[in-house]
């Protein structure tokens, strides 16, 4: 959802020959077009990711693609988290010789990137339909707005669509006498029963402070409905300062003073997976992540399937709010973008790549590892026990949302990312107050 790429994915060793024979079998038929005329040419992808994909998916994907295609080589690079990238990706699109293929959220940092011309729209290989590419209908047409710029496709969806909910340890409840709430009133008081029980409420590492403001875009949706985001987005002055982010940045800190949250939350990273533990093992009822946590929480604690106890619930509403319960926050997926200053070959031959990635085959490669495939009429491979319980509700939320906001950081971008989220910061460290943190915000509007 936010700057950091938060997919820690599911290993599971068993499927790896499954994948990698799908995977080659996909590029192999895509290859099988090729013209032996077809240029040739070495690129460098820079992607951002973690296990699996990274070592049981796309070399296999990447080795199946140069065996087809002699004379191609592409070399991945994988980054796995967002500390550092941005800065170097941006360093290395404005250089003379930049990787061809790069991961991308989207959004505020891809528009600035169109804007400073050192990326392109993409086309299919060799073809002049730049940003109105063939494979554009393959993919659930909400997944691509966020690398639509000027109506021309900048970016592909590589991995499943991610919205954000509460995982909840069903037993943890059961054992207090408590149901998921839906409403604010319910998650205040079952707050207090829980720390009355010795629980943790809500477990959060907010040290890389992406994982904060996943509470504010939902709130902010409760109180004001998709208006009050679209309101900062359109740089509406004063926007920071409407009742309904008020009203959200304050209920932040009426959980904080009520203990919701562990001890030292402000200094714990989600990326150490001790705030998913902690819900695992009982320690904590519920944790607010995307759904890329799924795969995770399967990886360290299958029996929470076997068993049924791991529980997927909506962000309650709040009295007089204006956002529906369905309304979704989250990262629409995440995405491969194509860089300017490259020869036609490199063009060539990064286009030609990622078709492997538009496919029905990929999409279930997708579903096998935990994530939510995007590519449209591939719902029905969700349905896999284990996970298919818990993918194919992700996959129907998604589909019913009256409104899914793209994450506030990827959608603003700088210069308004980074003191968002570092005043926010403050904001659950009670070392700010709302009006403040508008007063420090409004500026950038």
């Amino acid at each position: 959802m936010h700057t950091p790429l938060r997919w820690r994915p599911l290993v599971v060793l068993a499927l790896a020959g499954m994948v990698a024979t799908s995977t080659v079998s996909t590029v192999t038929a895509t290859a099988a077009t090729a013209q032996s005329s077809a240029p040739t040419a070495t690129i460098n992808v820079w992607w951002v990711t973690n296990k699996p994909f990274d070592t049981v998916v796309w070399p296999p994907m990447i080795s199946a693609f140069e065996k087809a295609n002699p004379g191609d080589k592409v070399n991945l690079t994988i980054w796995p988290s967002s500390n550092g990238y941005k800065g170097k990706i941006a360093l290395a699109l404005a250089s003379s010789s930049p990787p061809a293929l790069f991961f991308s959220w989207g959004g505020g940092d891809l528009n600035t990137f169109v804007k400073s011309g050192v990326v392109q729209p993409f086309a299919d290989p060799g073809q002049s339909n730049a940003g109105s590419p063939s494979w554009s209908k393959d993919f659930l047409a909400s997944t691509l707005s966020s690398v639509t710029v000027g109506g021309k496709l900048y970016g592909m969806p590589i991995l499943g669509t991610q919205p954000v909910f509460f995982f909840y340890n069903k037993a943890v409840f059961a054992k207090a006498g408590l149901s998921f709430p839906t409403t604010w009133a319910q998650l205040l008081s079952d707050i207090k029963t829980f720390n009355n029980d010795g629980i943790i409420p809500i477990s959060l590492g907010n040290a890389d402070e992406w994982e904060g403001l996943m509470f504010l875009e939902y709130l902010g949706d409760r109180y004001g409905g998709p208006q009050a985001f679209v309101n900062v987005e359109n740089n509406v002055k004063g926007a920071w300062s409407q009742p309904a982010l008020q009203e959200a940045l304050g209920a932040i800190q009426t959980l904080v003073k009520d203990n919701a949250f562990e001890t030292g939350y402000n200094a714990i990273s989600y990326t150490t997976a001790a705030t998913r533990a902690l819900v695992e093992v009982g320690k904590a009822a519920m944790e607010l992540m995307g759904s890329w946590d799924i795969a995770s929480f399967y990886s360290e604690q299958p029996s929470m399937f076997t068993n049924g106890t791991l529980g997927v619930g909506a962000f309650p509403t709040v009295p007089g709010g204006k956002g529906n319960l369905g309304d979704l926050e989250g990262n629409l997926t995440s995405y491969s973008a194509l860089a300017a200053h490259l020869s036609a070959a490199q063009t060539y031959v990064a286009e030609k790549f990622m078709e492997s990635f538009t496919t029905p085959a990929y999409a279930k490669t997708e579903d096998s590892y935990g994530q939510v495939g995007i590519i449209s009429g591939t719902s029905a491979d969700l349905n896999v026990p284990p996970l298919g319980k818990y993918l194919v509700e992700v996959y129907n939320d998604v589909l019913k949302a009256p409104y899914f906001q793209y994450s506030w950081d990827q959608t603003l971008g700088e210069p308004r990312e980074t003191p968002m989220v570092d005043n926010l910061w403050k904001i659950f460290q009670l070392t700010e107050t709302p009006a403040q943190f508008a007063a420090v915000m409004n500026p950038y509007q």
